[in-house]
């Protein structure tokens, strides 16, 4: 358990985990990054990514397991690119 607490307290501080938690906007190499991130750190998470419809935007959920009992989520929307 020390070893996964210090990869996540690593993964916290990393720049593209920033981006995840303090932005809306993400771009496509900070996903890349993050996913990168989290599985050479062999952290469990979840990617789902929903595409756009005539109504609704893309979007992107991706879903951090902490512990059994804490999750870290996000859900970035893509705006159209016309």
């Amino acid at each position: 358990m020390k070893g996964f607490c210090s990869e996540l307290a690593c993964l916290l501080e990393s720049e593209a985990f920033q981006c995840f938690l303090n932005s809306d906007k993400i771009k496509l190499a900070q996903v890349n990054a993050l996913t990168s991130l989290l599985i050479k750190n062999n952290i469990d998470f979840d990617s789902i990514f929903t595409s756009k419809t005539r109504r609704n935007p893309a979007t992107l959920t991706i879903t951090v397991v902490v512990n059994e009992c804490t999750r870290i989520s996000r859900k970035f929307t893509f705006s159209s690119c016309d």
